[in-house]
């Protein structure tokens, strides 16, 4: 038999045993020898033989050759491939074996076995149907028909085949291997630039955008993928792909809802909320309407960042909270440019990205606090951001393209104004949010803490109670604050100090006394009557002294000054002296007031507080 190369081949071939893949005609395989017989092969015919015909073997896929020389020889794969053997290399470590390199040069179907040792000898007949012709023409002819059955059979398999749904839409072709019909997911295969092409065709993405995609996907393709550019390039196409250009989400426009929400998850700020039901009463009769800049400004734990949420689940929008403080990198807000190594976009982009649509609701948290660096002012940055008649077309300088931040809520939150630049703070609507009174932190104990305390700690209203008035003591003796967490930590401490009480109290009651003095030990420690009411003295027991004391009220009356009253509740001017002509209200601080009182023709004043 001569080859397409024009090598005689003969008719007897020492076939090789192997197990680690298979050979075909034209492909060159390595294939590791360490077994009896394949040794013997090796050793006797090719390190031996002085002619081309030594080197010419055949080899034999998905059969192993016995550990030993005297194990009898198992039953051998009908078909093989003459190869000839180019390289030999040996190697004593670990143990003794040859590698060999092998070209394949046509199939073959074994006739007979004329030996088994101390190698393999066999009669060979050769196919002649395709591999072995040698005009393209006569392999073409030959290969469609084989096609055309194949295919035919896999669609017959496709109608008529039963499948548990694990093995749904798979067809074995070869043992140990298996092949979905189905058409294989697209992000599957990294080098997939069609798969790329068709996503950013079907972005939406404005005109600007889509032109410079395809650009970068016209490189793409013509990039080799071990080049470092081509993870970059793939992932900022990726980035692209992903953003919300024309998706979002259709607002709730109920007022009538709207308010009931509001009102059930935030007590009191109606000035908020009414600025929120004014938004959405605007936008039933404008649908095209720009986002509002809103900034909360107030102490801490009065619930600005809880209501930035409340409104977004009162518009039906996602909510992305972003925290600025301790911000000094402006690359934070606007992105590295791709040029850097491990560049990412801004936080902006990022937190689009993350909800998936173009118009959510951005909590700006703690706007406050941003910091200045070399790397840049962060506050800097947000100027086009925050300002309605720029972030139509913000530029972030990784994605280095224009995106439209009108339909975005954003909501900035600060305890001061007086750290926020005046440029920033002139592009956003200041709502003010006051301290609670007294009367409205009882209310929101009872409505929204206690509940959340009691549940938080694995305790039910039938165990524990706390009147209102254990909770006005609780706020005027030892929490002394605008928001509320100093009240919700105090009465957490309670709720620990009861579930104690009820988990030795179920502790007790599951021991049964098997003596008289096991019964008195149990009689003094029985379980407490439920439920536990919180009085001025488990007040004291659990919490300790009072923090602050309660202020007498006492009246002033001075030349030059006014006369003040000072109650538990607030410091109000009662009257004024005849020589007092201007008196200013500073402001709050906690339960103090701060008045400056100056008289008539005079240089100085007086702080009353």
């Amino acid at each position: 038999m001569t080859s397409g190369g024009g090598i005689q081949i003969p008719s007897r071939l020492p076939l090789l045993l192997t197990h680690e893949g298979v050979l075909l005609p034209g492909s060159t395989v390595r294939f590791s020898v360490d077994s009896p017989r394949n040794m013997h092969l090796v050793s006797q015919r090719l390190l031996k033989g002085t002619s081309l015909k030594s080197t010419i073997i055949g080899v034999i896929p998905n059969t192993r050759d016995p550990e030993r020389d005297s194990d009898e020889l198992p039953t051998l794969h009908k078909i093989g491939t003459a190869g000839i053997a180019v390289q030999v290399v040996g190697s004593n470590w670990p143990k003794p074996h040859y590698t060999l390199l092998i070209t394949g040069l046509c199939r073959f179907s074994v006739s007979s076995l004329l030996k088994e040792r101390p190698f393999v000898l066999a009669e060979v007949r050769f196919s002649v149907k395709l591999t072995c012709c040698n005009s393209w023409t006569e392999r073409f002819k030959k290969a469609l028909p084989m096609l055309t059955r194949q295919i035919e059979g896999l669609k017959l398999l496709q109608k008529t085949r039963k499948m548990s749904p694990d093995h749904e839409n798979r067809v074995t072709m070869f043992p140990g291997r298996q092949f979905s019909l189905e058409e294989e997911d697209e992000d599957d295969d990294g080098d997939d630039t069609a798969a790329i092409e068709r996503k950013v065709h079907g972005a939406n993405m404005p005109e600007a955008a889509l032109r410079i995609c395809l650009k970068e996907l016209k490189r793409l393709k013509k990039m080799p993928q071990s080049m470092p550019e081509y993870a970059l390039t793939r992932n900022y196409l990726d980035l692209m792909v992903e953003l919300p250009w024309s998706k979002s989400t259709k607002d709730c426009l109920d007022i009538r809802a709207a308010r009931t929400l509001l009102d059930n998850d935030h007590y009191a700020m109606d000035k908020l909320k009414r600025r929120v039901l004014e938004y959405l009463a605007v936008r039933q009769l404008k649908t095209s309407l720009k986002g509002p800049i809103l900034c909360f400004v107030g102490p801490p734990g009065v619930g600005k960042t809880s209501v930035g949420r409340s409104i977004a689940r009162t518009l039906g929008r996602e909510f992305h909270r972003i925290a600025l403080g301790g911000v000094c990198d402006q690359s934070d807000i606007r992105g590295h440019r791709r040029t850097y190594v491990g560049s990412m976009p801004g936080r902006i982009i990022n937190g689009l990205k993350t909800v998936g649509v173009n118009n959510p609701v951005f909590l700006l948290d703690e706007v406050d606090k941003l910091g200045k660096s070399l790397q840049g002012d962060p506050a800097a940055a947000l100027l086009e951001v925050l300002d309605p008649e720029q972030n139509h077309s913000f530029t972030d300088h990784y994605l280095n393209v224009a995106f439209d931040l009108s339909q975005v809520l954003f909501i900035a939150t600060a305890n001061t104004t007086a750290t926020i630049p005046p440029a920033l703070l002139d592009r956003m609507e200041v709502l003010q949010v006051p301290g609670y009174t007294q009367e409205e932190k009882v209310e929101i104990a009872h409505r929204h803490l206690i509940p959340n305390q009691l549940e938080q700690h694995g305790l039910t209203p039938q165990q524990l109670q706390i009147p209102q008035e254990s909770t006005q003591d609780i706020i005027s003796r030892y929490t002394r604050e605008a928001g509320v967490r100093s009240l919700e930590r105090k009465i957490g401490a309670i709720c620990r100090a009861v579930a104690v009480k009820v988990a030795e109290g179920h502790k007790v009651t599951k021991r049964d006394a098997s003596t008289p003095e096991d019964s008195a030990q149990q009689d003094k420690v029985s379980p407490p009557e439920m439920p536990i009411v919180i009085d001025h003295s488990a007040l004291k027991d659990i919490l300790g002294p009072p923090l602050f004391e309660m202020e007498v009220s006492r009246t002033t009356t001075e030349s030059g000054v006014s006369s003040v009253q000072l109650t538990e509740q607030h410091l109000q001017i009662i009257s004024s002296v005849q020589t007092c002509t201007l008196v200013y209200l500073c402001g709050l601080v906690g339960l103090w007031f701060y008045i400056i009182i100056i008289p008539p023709d005079k240089d100085f004043f007086f702080l009353v507080c």
